[in-house]
């Protein structure tokens, strides 16, 4: 107890001089079990969302428009726009509270990074915390794992999906692992008023809690699923039709199972960043694939979740713009799921393993946003915390075309 405390003032003093300079320290803290070092990671995060300048056509420019929207706009403007045409509501209300009360845009997305990673690294700290004597190398281990999991990329520039992804995944752990369920129905309602698309997993969160140790059926499921891995888009098209949606579940179908799939036009064109990102990505899905696969003997709840969630990916494997985001889902959860066996069974070469397929895929996102990076970043002045707030705002003629 002693040594933490010693270890949150120099971290404390380390951070008020400079955040990102303070990392090191930091991470020695959480492996210390030290939630107010972790609370100084998350808040470093934060900073970088705060700092991060978007490209034009990023989510995250969109919500800077909205905000510039929303300041001449009454209640009743936002509330016949949104809630009246849209499911996805809770993050335009923030911006909408926000620009009424004269907070910078740059406040709320720092906020939303801040709480996404809050619910992320809660269930790591939970983790952690459940194991007994697990040693400190293991520990900085899982949380380096971790760290490389998360997608920059739809962190920093996507917004919207990450932040619905994390209610959704605390979701699943609270009301499955941790057996809390009326927060776990709570967190889902908020995840799909984030992001309606994350409504399909509230299928398999109440099939998962109807049968929580049917890991044959969900072993089966998962091989089952591989079939989609090698079916045209047509039949997920027809798929979809047959089942009868109308409303909202229509309208919001047709948009995500579109014929235009972002990232097929970009694998049409030929673009570099497309081809990079597309074939990374398939890397570390499929090896999570064989992992289980080659260790199928291993049953566990944490298992079962992750083994659905896998199946359930695959349905969208012919629209890649969908595989991918829901894909984000699945990797958090995976990423617990191999934590979790490497404090239970000491599985260090495989830990080693996704550590490098997630770096890989990190270093593919800092080429891809390698302007935003030096526009955003590469100033020694951004490095110290009291320059942080005295930074003129950023406006969308910062944006990166």
């Amino acid at each position: 107890m002693i040594i933490n405390k010693r270890i949150d003032l120099l971290n404390v003093m380390l951070f008020l001089a400079s955040p990102f300079l303070a990392i090191p320290s930091i991470f020695y803290g959480v492996i210390q079990k030290s939630k107010f070092s972790l609370g100084l990671l998350i808040m470093t995060f934060g900073l970088t969302s705060y700092y991060y300048i978007p490209n034009f056509s990023d989510d995250k420019a969109r919500y800077f428009e909205i905000y510039e929207d929303f300041q001449g706009a009454t209640f009743l403007d936002m509330f016949s726009f949104f809630f009246l045409s849209s499911q996805d509501f809770i993050l335009q209300s923030l911006f909408y509270v926000a620009s009424q009360m004269q907070i910078p845009a740059q406040l709320i997305f720092a906020l939303v990074t801040i709480i996404t990673l809050s619910l992320i690294f809660k269930i790591y700290y939970k983790i952690y915390d459940r194991f007994e004597k697990i040693e400190k190398k293991h520990a900085l281990i899982s949380l380096i794992l971790l760290i490389f999991s998360l997608s920059y990329l739809d962190l920093f520039s996507g917004t919207r999906f990450m932040f619905a992804t994390s209610f959704l995944v605390y979701s699943f752990y609270a009301g499955l692992i941790e057996k809390k369920k009326k927060l776990a129905i709570i967190l889902l309602l908020v995840a799909c008023f984030i992001h309606f698309s994350t409504v399909t997993f509230v299928a398999i969160y109440l099939m998962l809690l109807i049968y929580p140790k049917h890991s044959n059926l969900y072993k089966t499921i998962f091989f089952i699923s591989m079939i989609f891995l090698l079916l045209p888009k047509d039949i997920l098209f027809n798929l979809v039709s047959s089942l009868g949606f109308s409303g909202a579940l229509e309208a919001k179908s047709k948009v995500y199972l579109n014929e235009n799939d972002f990232i097929e036009s970009g694998l049409e064109t030929g673009t570099f960043g497309s081809f990079v990102i597309y074939y990374v990505g398939l890397l570390w899905i499929f090896a999570s694939y064989i992992y289980l696969i080659i260790t199928m003997k291993n049953k566990s709840l944490f298992r079962n979740i992750v083994l659905l969630l896998g199946a359930a990916i695959n349905l969208f494997y012919a629209v890649p713009t969908v595989f991918f985001r829901y894909a984000l889902i699945y990797k958090l959860l995976f990423t617990f799921l191999l934590i979790w066996e490497l404090y239970r069974e000491k599985r260090f070469k495989i830990v080693y393993t996704f550590i490098a397929l997630f770096f890989m895929g990190n270093i593919t996102q800092i080429i891809v946003t390698r302007n935003n990076i030096e526009k955003s970043f590469i100033n020694a002045d951004n490095f110290f915390l009291l320059n942080i707030f005295t930074k003129p705002e950023i406006t969308p003629n910062d944006f990166i075309y």
